[in-house]
């Protein structure tokens, strides 16, 4: 048996449950407006090798020439540089637009090494004319908030982010940190399970 497949089905089960929490807690404020929502037809997901293609061979085809919305390395690059660490973060926005499945947005992330903080170190998001209304960052953040508490993190940290007001309306701030230097910091806060 491999000595990590333990530890790859922990935190696999943490990273779906955190995405069922946010799932469910969507769900229940759209059923709150009783209308149609953009949150309609969503699935919150694992970077699997769907993902990597379809970002590879379809979101090119919308990318702005501006070179601050184009990451430094292709999602296939990345995700094999994070997935050897079985408590890494990574989630795959899928939904459903005109009858056809669209790949809306992708994050990755880790840990640290004591599972105190939760950095997100790649978020992107499709340019595409059927670009997911309201965004794909509040679906990541509260994600990658919500797996942070299930690994008893006490922040979660973006790294690199090209537009800082963007992540403070979710309550990030700007902090400098010993060897990390200037990142946004969010103090996660846990709740009562019985509220």
């Amino acid at each position: 048996m491999h000595p990590n497949l333990p530890d790859i089905a922990y935190y696999y089960a943490l990273k779906v449950e955190a995405r069922k929490w946010v799932a469910n807690a969507i769900s229940k404020k759209c059923d709150e407006f009783e209308g149609p929502s953009h949150w309609d037809k969503i699935t919150l997901a694992s970077i699997d090798e769907e993902a990597i293609e379809y970002a590879r061979t379809e979101w090119p085809k919308y990318h702005s020439d501006n070179p601050n919305y184009r990451l430094p390395y292709s999602w296939e690059k990345l995700y094999h540089r994070f997935f050897r660490r079985p408590s890494y973060f990574d989630l795959a926005i899928w939904q459903i637009v005109d009858g056809k499945r669209i790949l809306q947005g992708l994050a990755l992330g880790k840990p640290s090494n004591h599972k105190t903080r939760l950095s997100i170190n790649w978020i992107e998001s499709s340019f595409a004319p059927t670009y997911m209304q309201g965004g794909i960052l509040p679906l990541v953040l509260l994600t990658a908030e919500q797996y942070g508490r299930l690994l008893g993190s006490k922040c979660v940290l973006i790294r690199d982010a090209t537009d800082h007001n963007s992540f403070m309306r979710y309550g990030y701030e700007s902090v400098s940190m010993k060897y990390v230097g200037l990142v946004l910091k969010k103090e996660l806060r846990y709740v009562d399970a019985e509220q």
